[in-house]
């Protein structure tokens, strides 16, 4: 495809061209779909490639307009009571009053032989 950022108004503007190579992209699609974009095709001077081409930069193009200075929404904060007993440590608590990464060192430390990793609680349960 000689213009990667063909758009639809393009194609409607320009005469037929020949035939170009393509690299086959293997999706599956709803057979709706392709007949709507065989009409196209027929309709306008195009080849089904670059109407895909097209449909798939508009909606591109569109989707990074929608989501310029999008962040992902912020964790809310865990509750203390919630939180890992490791002092200093923020994360949620999943066994034994530990957040997964403490719990983790001190089960893979006990597995080894290895004395627990220095975990230390705030109340001083385990």
């Amino acid at each position: 495809m000689r213009d990667p950022d063909l758009r639809l108004d393009e194609l409607l503007q320009r005469g037929r061209r020949r035939t170009e190579n393509l690299k086959l992209l293997n999706v599956k699609v709803p057979s709706s779909m392709l007949d709507r974009i065989d009409r196209l095709a027929t309709l306008l001077p195009a080849t089904k490639g670059e109407i895909v081409v097209a449909l798939l930069n508009e909606g591109l193009l569109t989707a990074e307009k929608e989501l310029q200075g999008w962040r992902p929404p912020t964790k809310p904060p865990v509750p203390k009571e919630r939180r890992c007993t490791v002092k200093g440590c923020e994360r949620e608590r999943v066994a034994k009053g530990l957040c997964a990464t403490h719990y983790q060192a001190q089960r893979r430390a006990l597995m080894a032989g290895k004395p627990a990793p220095i975990l230390v609680p705030e109340n001083g349960t385990q």
